[in-house]
């Protein structure tokens, strides 16, 4: 098997986007938004097979490498980020959808974690939660005692029922949370190549266009039932209802900006408008629940298809 001339900097180069963060204090969490994006751009022009082979053999030397530093946490990142660079370079090279894609690379994340949880808490996931729980409330209190120590003591009893507030919040919408965040390394990783490749090779990757994105017709179900455990649901299935309900509603969320952007794009809006109406959207808790609104009903209505023809320029 003949291989690509470029073969031995696409590994080079490999190495450093796998490499480099585990050496480098505190880049992986922020690296982990672009790197497997990168990695599938790397791997462009090459087979599954070597794709593929790329990533498991700088994988392999950064477990190594995480083993000689004693850095598990750093293995967890290496784990997570490599696996992902997989999901999406298999996506790539079968010619998955954008949303296929998408919620291949959530599903692996989300399955790396409950590996995690049970690798620290053997087969109870819920021991395993339960301490992920008691050390971000620990941090969250010791970052409470911090601030108080350096304040002048002005306000300190509404900042400690503020906090005790917001701390709840976290604890109970922390699955969801956590769903959403890995939610958005996903997209981002795929708007890596998207971007880069449909520039320099004219190659849509991850099609359709972002306009075009439709969440599969069975997905609607899955929400209805989350939003009814969620508002009528009692205990853990209220909770599991409350959680699900997050992560769903940011999956439709961007269905509605797809909805969105589709009808700017049909009727010419200039970008400039169209910026500041996603930035309105986006820091507005009703405008949150509007795009989400109009995500879910594009599942009924097909608000594309009632879209008015396009302006003349």
């Amino acid at each position: 098997m003949a291989f690509p001339p470029n073969l031995s900097s696409k590994w080079t180069l490999a190495s450093v986007v796998l490499l480099v963060p585990l050496i480098v204090e505190g880049i992986a969490p922020l690296f982990q938004l672009v790197a497997p994006g990168i990695l599938v751009v790397l791997t462009e022009g090459v087979s599954l097979g070597l794709a593929t082979s790329i990533i498991f053999g700088n994988l392999a030397l950064g477990i190594l490498l995480c083993w000689l530093t004693r850095s598990p946490e750093a293995l967890v990142w290496l784990i997570q980020t490599a696996g992902l660079a997989i999901v999406l370079v298999i996506a790539r090279k079968q010619d998955w959808s954008g949303i296929k894609t998408l919620l291949a690379g959530f599903a692996y994340l989300c399955v790396t974690f409950m590996v995690v949880l049970s690798a620290g808490s053997g087969p109870d996931l819920l021991d395993g939660y339960n301490k992920v729980v008691q050390a971000i409330s620990e941090d969250m209190d010791q970052s409470l005692a911090l601030y108080k120590e350096k304040s002048s003591g002005i306000y300190q009893v509404e900042l400690e029922n503020w906090f005790r507030q917001f701390k709840e919040v976290i604890i109970r919408f922390l699955p969801g949370l956590l769903g959403s965040v890995f939610l958005f390394i996903s997209l981002s990783n795929i708007s890596v190549p998207k971007i880069y490749l449909a520039k320099s090779l004219k190659n849509e990757v991850f099609v359709p266009v972002f306009t075009q994105w439709r969440l599969p017709e069975l997905l609607i179900w899955v929400i209805i039932t989350a939003g009814g455990l969620a508002f009528w649901g009692k205990g853990i299935f209220k909770a599991c209802g409350e959680n699900a309900l997050l992560v769903l509603s940011s999956i439709y969320f961007l269905q509605g900006l797809a909805v969105a952007a589709f009808y700017f794009e049909r009727l010419k809006v200039p970008a400039f408008i169209r910026w500041i109406t996603y930035i309105l959207l986006c820091i507005q808790w009703y405008g949150l629940m509007f795009v989400v609104i109009i995500g879910v009903s594009d599942v009924w209505f097909d608000l594309r298809a009632r879209a008015p023809s396009s302006r003349k320029s």
